[in-house]
């Protein structure tokens, strides 16, 4: 067996020799192909390279530039194309691609690069002339091919040429005007010379495959001696290859199961991956659709841009104007043309440019947002009073470049300004006008009901025995209409003294107000047999205290009087919780509520209007005073009061007042040019 295996060393010897050699031929074989290939894609970028510079300069129709020596008129091209001259009379040649080419070819071997050239059949100019190796290359162009390559050799240096055609197109109809062509005819070809010695020494390759051949020669002797103590060991190895057998036939079985399982979890998985592919296509349509709306969004803002009723313009960091509006060409007076690239104080000056207070500075030192008044100045020497509004302009990384300035035209606001004030005049006077005016009412016109009232008792008192039935009827009305216009003048006065007799507010606390009220009223409770619920939770308010008290007396009050005669009244004072929405840190909301006579609803809106009784005389007592009264306390602590009922039912007034009253400095001046609460931008 030794001897066997001793004989049969060299068949290994010779296949692994066999197999080295084949293995350095076709690396040999393949390095030339690599050297080919490597050589046929440089020329081909390099070629590309080219065609994109022509491209270039066919997009721009041909680019002119100064004639000189190197650059000399180009006389094959049309004459009204040749050259074109500047202000001072200079010429400036056309040069157009097959120039360009060749001048690029021309300082491409003066540095002894790579070299190029644009050749044809049939050259318009002599140097264009093929060599004797381009005329073939040239020939086969014609009949179909479309690129030829390959090494020669050039004083004694091994170079790589390649040549590819040039085709016809409509573009190229200015220059060659003479000729007719046709799109996609061969017009003529450029070739390009790589002065590489493409080249690679093979000693390496041999080297290393010499050496890999002694191995595989030392590595069949030493298994050839290993391969005898392996037969000892392959006997015993037999027996356990036998068991391992019997192991693998099981595990082949697990296999089989295993295969039958894989088979339904590929088929799970196709499945999963055919829903990922629907999820992706519905991700990129709504990828698409969010594209096509960001195009629409922006197309909408540009309107609503230009579309602003405020003068908008953005500035860069060098005060450049680089957008603008419709509203602040109209402010300005200039057109678009005479605005844009101008430094915007060349265009809408004020006090402020050139000064720390200017806007673009505070953004660019980190203000969030500024907002000045200003009179601008127009470049017609017209001035505007203006509200500046300048706000952060940043790019779509965040990165900030300017500001966004909005410019308010406030003329309207001056002239409103000054009849408000003129109106503030007036009504001042309008007050003392009202304040003499309760005085006449509280001294004047008191006298008369004294003296008319006291005159009716004498009668009553002396002359009630020759009174007839008659007279004594006559006696009463004028008793009862002496009492009702001294009721009348009371409620006029109390009205007036609303406003003019009024009291700087102070916190007040509503349940406090409430039980003093239901004291006064003690007695007509009691009368009425009265309930009254009052919710624990009524806050404390900044408010006039005796206006405040006069409120709930005039309400509680009228629900007592205007009572339900078949059951006892019910009055109901609860606190509402305002909505999440609203000012709840500002406001509180509460309801009285009561179970009397109620009242139509057509009348909700009417019934706080002076003199305003939904009963007569004889139902009722009353002026129809009260509820007037309530409603401009209501409006002098910045509130609001509403009223609902249904007849035989009962009534219910909602009244939300603020916690705080605001101070005059916060008053504002809405877009509208209507005074909403103060003038802060004073």
């Amino acid at each position: 067996m030794n001897e066997r295996l001793s004989n049969c060393r060299f068949l290994p010897i010779i296949i692994w020799l066999l197999a080295v050699a084949l293995s350095l031929t076709w690396n040999i074989v393949d390095n030339i192909r690599e050297q080919n290939n490597t050589a046929q894609e440089t020329a081909r970028a390099f070629f590309e390279q080219i065609m994109a510079s022509r491209s270039w300069n066919l997009m721009h129709s041909g680019v002119y530039v100064y004639t000189t020596a190197n650059s000399p008129l180009n006389e094959f091209l049309p004459k009204d194309k040749r050259f074109i001259r500047d202000e001072n009379g200079r010429k400036l040649s056309l040069i157009n691609p097959a120039y360009m080419t060749r001048q690029m070819a021309d300082i491409s071997r003066e540095k002894g690069l790579v070299r190029f050239h644009i050749t044809s059949l049939t050259p318009l100019r002599p140097e264009n002339k093929p060599y004797l190796w381009e005329v073939n290359w040239l020939e086969s162009f014609m009949l179909g091919s479309t690129e030829k390559s390959g090494f020669a050799e050039e004083n004694g240096k091994k170079i790589f040429r390649y040549m590819a055609p040039l085709t016809y197109s409509t573009s190229c109809s200015p220059c060659h005007t003479a000729e007719k062509q046709l799109d996609g005819n061969v017009r003529g070809a450029i070739s390009i010379s790589l002065p590489i010695p493409f080249h690679k020494s093979p000693w390496p390759l041999i080297l290393s495959h010499l050496f890999v051949a002694l191995i595989g020669i030392i590595g069949i002797f030493f298994f050839s001696g290993c391969l005898t103590q392996s037969r000892k060991n392959i006997l015993k190895t037999n027996r356990q290859l036998e068991q391992e057998i019997e192991e693998r036939k099981q595990t082949e079985n697990e296999l089989i199961s295993i295969q039958k399982n894989l088979g339904q979890i590929v088929d799970n998985r196709t499945a999963e991956l055919s829903r990922i592919n629907d999820t992706l296509d519905n991700r990129i349509q709504e990828q698409q659709r969010i594209e096509a709306s960001l195009v629409s969004i922006t197309h909408e803002f540009i309107q609503i841009f230009d579309s602003a009723p405020d003068g908008m313009h953005v500035i860069d960091r060098n005060f450049n104007v680089i957008r603008i509006n419709r509203a602040f060409r109209k402010l300005t007076g200039m057109k678009t043309e005479e605005i844009l690239e101008k430094k915007c104080y060349e265009i809408f000056s004020c006090t402020l440019c050139h000064t720390d207070q200017c806007p673009l500075p505070r953004i660019l030192g980190g203000a969030k947002r500024v907002e000045v008044e200003a009179s601008k100045t127009r470049a017609d020497g017209k001035i505007i009073p203006c509200i500046i509004t300048a706000t952060p302009f940043r790019e779509h990384d965040g990165r900030l470049t300017g500001i966004i300035e909005v410019t308010r035209d406030i003329s309207n606001w001056k002239k409103i300004e000054h009849s408000l004030s003129t109106t503030a005049a007036h009504l001042r006077a309008r007050n003392v006008e009202l304040e003499d005016f309760a005085h006449v009412i509280s001294h004047d016109l008191q006298e008369p009901l004294i003296l008319i009232k006291a005159f009716s008792e004498r009668i009553r008192t002396k002359c009630a025995k020759d009174l007839s039935e008659k007279g004594h009827t006559y006696l009463q009305r004028i008793e009862s209409s002496t009492k009702r216009m001294k009721n009348l003048i009371d409620g006029l006065l109390l009205y007036s003294r609303v406003s003019s007799k009024a009291k700087p507010f102070e916190p007040v606390d509503l349940q406090s107000v409430i039980h003093s009220v239901l004291d006064d009223l003690a007695i007509k409770i009691e009368k009425y047999q009265a309930s009254i619920n009052i919710d624990q939770t009524l806050p404390t308010i900044e408010a006039d205290p005796l206006q405040i008290r006069q409120l709930f007396q005039n309400i509680i009050g009228n629900s007592l009087k205007y009572h339900h005669p078949d059951r006892s009244p019910i009055i109901t004072i609860t606190r509402i919780v305002l909505p999440e929405q609203s000012d709840k840190q500002n406001y509180t909301r509460f309801s009285i509520e009561d179970n009397g006579i109620g009242f139509k609803k057509e009348y909700q809106n009417v019934i706080f209007d002076i003199f305003q009784r939904l009963q007569t005389r004889q139902q009722s007592q009353g002026t129809g005073i009260g509820l007037s009264i309530c409603k401009k306390i209501i409006a002098r602590h910045q509130g609001t009061i509403t009223a609902e009922g249904r007849p035989d039912q009962g009534a219910k007034f909602t009244i939300t007042l603020p916690l705080r009253q605001k101070k005059p400095h916060e008053t504002k001046i809405d877009s509208n040019n209507s005074v909403d609460t103060v003038m802060s931008r004073r």
